[in-house]
């Protein structure tokens, strides 16, 4: 009798939007009235296999129930409630506040919540991914990893927060920092078994681009957080350790985990700069100088040494290591190609204004065509030829190590744009074919301003994973 009432109780359901927390609770209900797991599975997953196939079948079919062969129910039922909110997206003067306060309790209650919610929200989309990429092993992979960091900090949402408590979070903040740190390399290699691979649905270029920012989004937010978490964690160690007074005003020029208060960005470009001649030089003997300026629009339009903001150094850092490898590549290859006798410069214009900090970086490398530039910001996608599939192998440091070739791998721009959009700033190309290109990277002037842009998870959102019709032109060509 009770079978049957599950049964029942899914297909009056159907017509309904079937939330994981009704699914979650019928499994519960039947659960306590003594049926074995694997009849539950199998009804329902009958159940939906038949409203799958039926002519209204649309992604919210794919039930979440799908969880209950790798999860208990305690955290299928936990899963269901945390992606049930939304990420809270805080701006950089929000996150300094945060980790100044002056208890550290306050900061533990925040980031328990937060972080499970933002892994929540994008398990959730990951285990809505069309079959063709979720049976890649690489894919499980990560869905398997994103499911280990949340069963890993669950328990600390109802934690009482205490010295002991507190030293066992942050070792699991340690642990779930390292176990996603090649979170892009092993996506990429998915994605790339997945076009490989001889199978229907293979998703369009389109939502592969929509996937991999949410995902890569959602992983950039949470190691912030987790690097925010660490130095709050440190500076309150040395404060007991020192005994110095919790209550003392804070040094707020000093550099607070990933953020740095008083961030200098031509400091940060040349720095930037520097490393890419390494590379250049190991690729070409050879490397175009750098002209840089600073102006500040505020005061008169003066030239200035230094543009200071409330930003991550590492990800500017990235941003303009990325831009200037591109440019250095193409300046060299493009003077070699015409039998130039010098290397023409690399130029770039920082300019302050009162909302907005712009950086022009300018490069007379030959440019490329206009329907190349759209291009550029694809994942894949590289104006310089295919070098060992363009994946950036696991372990290897990341997209800036110096082990990796010069050009080629195709994930530096479609990064350094989620970067700059990160904090609502945003990063742009144009360029002149057969002369040079500029590309344009817009930031937040206030720290007040600068607020997370953060995806969350919904129906919409994964309906937009699985639709690969062509727009039909209305226009001619």
């Amino acid at each position: 009798q009770a079978y049957n009432c599950l049964i029942h109780f899914y297909k009056r359901m159907s017509g309904l939007y079937c939330g994981p927390r009704v699914l979650a609770q019928a499994v519960g209900r039947v659960s306590g009235w003594g049926f074995k797991q694997e009849v539950i599975k199998h009804s329902v997953g009958t159940c939906l296999m038949q409203r799958t196939n039926s002519s209204s079948s649309t992604v919210l079919e794919h039930s979440r129930v799908k969880f209950a062969r790798v999860l208990d129910r305690s955290t299928i039922y936990h899963l269901d409630q945390f992606s049930a909110k939304s990420p809270t997206p805080v701006s950089i003067k929000g996150m300094l506040e945060q980790a100044w306060q002056p208890l550290q309790e306050q900061s533990f209650k925040y980031i328990t919540m937060e972080i499970p919610i933002r892994l929540a929200n994008m398990i959730m989309e990951l285990q809505m991914m069309p079959r063709a990429l979720s049976v890649q092993p690489q894919f499980q992979e990560i869905l398997l990893q994103y499911i280990q960091s949340f069963k890993d900090l669950s328990e600390f949402t109802i934690a009482t927060f205490n010295p002991d408590t507190n030293d066992r979070f942050v070792s699991i903040l340690k642990d779930i920092r390292l176990r996603h740190i090649d979170t892009v390399p092993v996506m990429a290699a998915a994605i790339q078994g997945m076009m490989a691979d001889d199978l229907d649905g293979k998703m369009a270029q389109k939502n592969i681009q929509y996937c991999l920012n949410r995902l890569f989004l959602n992983r950039i937010s949470i190691h912030l957080l987790i690097s925010l978490y660490k130095a709050v964690y440190a500076s309150h160690k040395h404060q007991v350790s020192q005994l110095i007074d919790i209550n003392e005003t804070p040094d707020y020029s000093l550099i607070f985990g990933a953020i740095d208060p008083n961030c200098d960005i031509i400091s940060i470009a040349t720095e930037a700069y520097d490393d890419a001649a390494i590379m250049c030089d190991r690729e070409y003997q050879q490397h175009p100088e750098l002209e840089i300026e600073g102006r500040d629009i505020t005061n008169r339009n003066m030239k200035v040494e230094e543009v200071r903001m409330s930003y991550l150094p590492n990800h500017l850092h990235h941003i303009f290591f990325e831009i200037f490898k591109n440019a250095m590549r193409a300046t060299v290859e493009h003077a070699r190609k015409k039998n130039l006798s010098e290397l023409p410069g690399v130029k770039c214009v920082v300019s302050k204004s009162e909302g907005d900090i712009s950086i022009r970086v300018s490069d007379l490398g030959g440019g490329i065509s206009r329907e190349m530039v759209d291009k550029l910001f694809q994942y894949h996608f590289t104006s310089a030829g295919n070098k060992d599939g363009n994946v950036v192998l696991p372990g290897s440091g990341g997209l800036e190590s110096q082990s990796h070739p010069m050009h080629g791998l195709g994930y530096g721009l479609p990064l350094s744009r989620l970067y700059a959009r990160y904090f609502q700033g945003d990063l742009d190309m144009v360029s002149m074919h057969g002369l040079g290109s500029d590309v344009y990277i817009y930031l937040k002037a206030l720290s007040d301003d600068a607020r997370e842009s953060l995806p969350k998870y919904s129906i919409r959102a994964a309906d937009k994973l699985h639709k690969n019709k062509k727009k039909i032109s209305d226009w001619t060509k």
